[in-house]
């Protein structure tokens, strides 16, 4: 039984979430199927949709790289009056 909502979108905020400052992602398929309770072959498809989408490029066996990046809020930075 899954644990979560799971589709490309849920994905991408994980991966999204979890990225360091330059878009960089240290995981793969496993680490979906783990978090999202899928089986790897699930999490295998959302990924290779994800990256045929280009929201993610893969990098190397366990890297991907975000390549749609949303603009993410950043501490101490506020917009003056």
């Amino acid at each position: 039984m899954r644990k979560k909502y799971f589709g490309e979108q849920y994905v991408f905020n994980f991966i999204w979430e979890h990225a360091d400052r330059e878009g960089m992602w240290a995981g793969d398929c496993a680490t979906v199927a783990e978090e999202f309770g899928v089986s790897d072959d699930e999490a295998y498809a959302v990924l290779s949709e994800m990256c045929d989408r280009d929201r993610i490029q893969r990098i190397g066996e366990k890297t991907y790289i975000v390549t749609k990046w949303p603009e993410r809020d950043e501490p101490g930075k506020e917009e003056s009056a």
